[in-house]
């Protein structure tokens, strides 16, 4: 295997898969998935392990959004699974509708400030049948919650008769 031979210096990732695939270690099935890309359309510059590398720093991507989303998970937290796989449940996602919802306030209403347009946003979230539940505070109960609590559940059969004997006899010291 290539992975216990400590040659990761030697050669291309391309060209040890296509090595291994020639000698017959690696099927067809299982070659990857860029093989087939990258024999079609080969780098302009072969990509090997003593390529120089660049002493620029990259330069970081900030999005306007990613303030909004990040004020929305510090505050509210993860409110929802998403699944990944498919864009709509992406684009449809609490956080996504919340910063929708934040950039249309933002633009009619220039003057507010940050805290008030979180405030804003979240009563237009609200009024849509979306509700927010901030970090660190209690949920607010449900009717049935509520009413399942109060109510004690009804023992019967063997457990109240153990229970009976339990009150009447109290503990029993040796």
């Amino acid at each position: 295997m290539t992975s216990l031979s400590r040659l990761e210096k030697l050669g291309t990732i391309f060209t040890r898969v296509r090595d291994l695939m020639r000698a017959g270690v690696m099927k067809e099935m299982d070659k990857p998935l860029w093989y087939d890309v990258m024999a079609t359309f080969p780098p302009r510059d072969e990509p090997t392990f003593k390529q120089p590398i660049s002493p620029e720093p990259l330069k970081e991507l900030i999005y306007p959004e990613d303030k909004q989303r990040a004020k929305f998970y510090q505050t509210y937290g993860n409110q929802q699974s998403i699944d990944l796989t498919r864009h709509s449940a992406v684009k449809d996602s609490i956080c996504s509708r919340f910063i929708q919802t934040y950039q249309d306030l933002e633009t009619k209403n220039e003057g507010l400030s940050d805290e008030d347009l979180m405030i804003a946003t979240e009563q237009a979230l609200a009024a849509e049948g979306i509700r927010l539940q901030r970090r660190g505070m209690p949920r607010k109960q449900t009717r049935k919650e509520t009413s399942s609590q109060e109510r004690k559940p009804e023992i019967s059969g063997l457990a109240k008769l153990l229970q009976d004997a339990l009150t009447k006899e109290g503990p029993q010291s040796r």
